[in-house]
This record gives C-alpha cells, sequence and structure tokens, in this order.
C-alpha cells in the first residue's frame, strides 16, 4: 500500500487566490502606473489650443490623477525618503552657500573695476592729477 501513498517531495502548492507574490503586485502596480502617466500625457497634448475654462478643467483632472498616482507611489518611496531635517538642512545650506556667492561675486566686480581704473592710469604721470 506504501506504493499508492503520495510522496510529499512531488506535491506542487500552488498560491491562495487571495495572496500575491510581492513581484506580481510591483508588475501590477507598474502597469497602473505607466497608464496614469500615459493618461496625464494625453491629457497635457489635449490642453493645447483650448480654451483657458477647458485648460482649468483640464488641469484640475490632471491635478487629480496626480495625487493617485502618488498615493499609488507612497508605498514604494516611504523608505527611500530622508527626513524632512534633512531636507531643512540641505535648503539652509544652499541658502548659505547662495549668499556666500553673491558676497564674492560683488567683491570680485570690485576689483575688475579697481583693476581697469588702475589700467587706464598706467599711461599716466602719477604727479598729473
Amino acid at each position: 500500500m506504501s506504493a499508492l501513498a503520495p510522496r510529499p517531495n512531488k506535491i506542487l502548492r500552488l498560491p491562495r487566490r487571495g495572496q500575491t507574490r510581492p513581484e506580481a503586485r510591483t508588475s501590477v502596480m507598474a502597469l497602473k502606473v505607466r497608464g496614469h502617466l500615459s493618461l496625464l500625457q494625453g491629457y497635457a497634448d489635449i490642453m493645447e489650443g483650448v480654451s483657458p475654462q477647458l485648460r482649468a478643467i483640464i488641469l484640475q483632472v490632471m491635478a487629480g490623477k496626480t495625487r493617485e498616482l502618488g498615493t499609488m507611489l507612497q508605498p514604494f518611496t516611504e523608505t527611500a525618503r530622508p527626513p524632512i531635517t534633512e531636507y531643512r538642512q540641505v535648503r539652509e545650506r544652499t541658502r548659505q552657500l547662495m549668499l556666500d556667492y553673491r558676497v564674492l561675486l560683488e567683491r570680485l566686480h570690485n576689483t575688475v573695476t579697481e583693476a581697469h581704473d588702475h589700467l587706464g592710469d598706467t599711461g599716466k604721470d602719477l604727479s598729473q592729477p
């Protein structure tokens, strides 16, 4: 009778209907994202040459679709998103660098102007005004 007993190593277990593998879920999500992006591109193409009123309506629809797209992508982006404090530090550093750049640029302009003034005086006798 042991010859008729099923062998456990030859049984293939199929996934349950309600459960999907992460790769399959990601693939389905990628198709949805492509569809939303294609739809947004279509709306952008339609907007060319339409009245301002119709353009406002299309932009409202596009904003809604963009929100949906952001909501769909949020689970995939949360793990890679740095904390808001890091953004604030980078923004503050950028502001400081821009301020330093403006100061240094002004100083460079002053130096160049001063050098041009000295070059204009090279042919003159220093005792003459």
